[in-house]
């Protein structure tokens, strides 16, 4: 079981409440002095917009803990890490019952004073639970909020088909970066409004409003709240938290001081109730109940010296989830145990939540994974001195080797290591590094140079502190300082492949098949899934390596056309899948 982490004042604990058949994920934030006088609920969007505004919640959350609060920030049921799928039906009517019932858990608090901060579809659904009156709240934020569910999704899949240049489908749904929403959640996503209607209560007893500066906001939702007690602001830096690819998502400082500080104002008279966080929700629950009648269940773990955050999923044939304090991470048969990293700064919850869908159904299959975050990235903490939201870092490595020491303290090497992109390369460095039994690398990212401090712009020209491991696999640094590097670059990806042998053996430290022929020569089973430039980048020129570790029966790669970067993509997402799948379980999985 993993441990509530302290961090300036804030004491924050992983949970999951609700009901036992299908359990809610959350954080619950308090002040570390153990009292609060009022309660806040975070209600999150929807999609990749979710995704690149839980670093942003997670601040938010630790701010109005730090002022005083008992904050829930959580996920709705079949997305994050609760429990449940995202292509179910009924998922409008599941998302307003999650916020729902984590409303119930912070008023079960005893607290005097509960508000809700929804953002942007999370502050329509919001709007439309507390505006009918049969749930109230003493203070409402409705952080840019979207006018109705059609406006969120014409906004969603017109970004992604200008990101992408993908057609409309013609079964009625409609896919957004990571997320394809059926005609049925379509049709009752598009009903859901911000007007006038049925719902004309107050809502609450405060309501701040936050509109994106230059936005007049549509007529009918202006009309509906434009009631005696709300307050509505202009707010700037949304564009560049929302609207943005994830790793690219900046916390908007002055709109997240300004909810603290209106949230702060109503509570200024609120009298202390104590809290004891150990005391609230489940640290490990039953989420998926297998075909056969088999448990597959999650706890929250603690992996490491620094403590980083994970989320393990395995099978448990008696359905008993208990257990507590000195619970063993090694796995309980000699298969390996699969670990999921990071893709950039997307959390353990995986690209489209992909590694929260692999580690339940590999579950039933008899494997145990961990899913988890980097230092710095996700819910995990940092080390002394270093950066947030740093992609590439050096303490990633020393991360790698204490995850794999957690999970497995008398054989860190009985491990299978899946990242995409970033985590890619730390799973090859980890694999190297510890001789594991798997690596899986989807659109591995080889050429990049490590860089010695903790910014993804400071490429290690200068020597490695002590301690420290510098992984060179970038151009070379006499290449990189050449002018128009990057038009040169552009040009370089286009050359023939006879070329690429030269390139990678004159302007490349260390050539990324080279990179992976290390793995297979440590005894690695290897697996790479490449889309096509990736699949071009890595096979380009090294035609004859490849062929030379295919022989050996340790490596395989498949390239897929067509397939996008990150994953978001659902077509080629799901090849990948198919690919990824099947070799995990012929190679890894549990006997019979």
């Amino acid at each position: 079981m993993t441990e509530g982490s302290e961090s300036h004042g804030v004491r924050s604990s992983p949970l999951w409440f609700g009901p036992e058949d299908r359990p809610l994920f959350g954080w619950l934030h308090v002040p570390e002095f153990g009292q609060a006088r009022g309660g806040v609920v975070l209600s999150p969007t929807l999609g990749i917009e979710a995704v690149n505004a839980r670093y942003t919640f997670r601040c938010l959350a630790d701010r109005l803990a730090k002022a005083g609060f008992a904050v829930l920030r959580f996920d709705y049921d079949g997305t994050g890490d609760s429990a449940g799928a995202d292509d179910e039906p009924g998922r409008v009517d599941a998302w307003l019952r999650s916020i729902r019932t984590a409303t119930a858990l912070v008023k079960g608090l005893g607290l005097f004073r509960v508000g809700v901060v929804g953002l942007r579809m999370g502050a329509t659904l919001a709007a439309e639970i507390f505006g009918s009156g049969s749930t109230s709240i003493n203070d409402l934020v409705l952080w840019d909020p979207c006018a109705s569910g059609r406006t969120f999704l014409r906004e969603q899949s017109a970004l992604w088909a200008f990101t992408l240049g993908a057609e409309a489908r013609g079964d009625g749904s409609i896919e957004t970066p990571g997320l394809v929403y059926d005609k049925d959640t379509v049709a009752e996503l598009s009903a859901l409004v911000i007007a006038n209607g049925d719902g004309d209560g107050p809502m609450a007893d405060r309501v701040l409003v936050l509109m994106r500066s230059g936005r007049t906001g549509d007529r009918r939702m202006n009309e509906r709240l434009a009631m005696p007690h709300a307050e509505r602001r202009d707010i700037r830096g949304q564009e560049d938290l929302v609207d943005v690819h994830p790793d690219a998502a900046t916390v908007p400082e002055e709109t997240v001081a300004a909810i603290v500080e209106w949230l702060a104002l109503g509570a200024e008279t609120a009298t202390n109730v104590p809290i004891d966080p150990d005391a609230v929700g489940r640290t490990r629950a039953t989420v998926v109940v297998a075909p056969d009648g088999a448990s597959i269940e999650e706890r929250a773990v603690s992996l490491g010296p620094l403590g980083l955050f994970g989320i393990m999923t395995s099978r448990s044939e008696s359905g008993d989830v208990s257990g507590g304090e000195g619970d063993n991470l090694a796995p309980a048969e000699v298969s390996p145990t699969i670990l999921f990293f990071n893709a950039g700064v997307i959390d353990h919850v995986g690209p489209a939540r992909l590694w929260v869908r692999l580690g339940r159904q590999w579950a039933q299959a008899g494997l145990q994974s961990v899913r988890f975050d980097l230092s710095g990235i996700g819910d995990s903490p940092v080390h002394a001195g270093q950066s947030s939201q740093v992609i590439f870092s050096t303490e990633g490595l020393d991360d790698v080797a204490d995850v794999l020491r957690a999970v497995g303290p008398g054989d860190p090497s009985n491990a299978v290591l899946v990242g995409l992109c970033s985590g890619a390369f730390y799973s090859i460095a980890g694999a190297i590094d510890e001789k594991v039994r798997g690596l899986c690398a989807l659109n591995p990212i080889l050429t990049f140079k490590l860089p010695v401090a903790d910014s993804n712009e400071a490429w290690a020209t200068q020597e490695a502190p002590e301690g420290r491991r510098v992984i060179s696999g970038g151009m070379k640094g006499w290449v990189r300082t050449m002018p128009a590097y990057d038009r040169i670059n552009r040009i370089v990806k286009r050359l023939p492949s006879p070329a690429w042998w030269i390139i990678n053996r004159v302007a490349v430290e260390t050539p990324p098949a080279l990179r992976l022929k290390k793995a297979v020569d440590a005894g690695v089973n290897v697996l790479v899934i490449a889309g096509t430039d990736e699949g071009r980048w890595l096979k380009g020129g090294e035609g004859g390596t490849l062929r030379q570790l295919e022989r050996t029966g340790r490596f395989r790669m498949e390239v897929i056309p067509g397939l996008e970067h990150g994953l978001f993509e659902a077509s080629t997402r799901e090849v990948a899948v198919g690919i990824l799948t099947e070799h995990v379980t012929r190679n890894f999985g549990a006997p019979g």
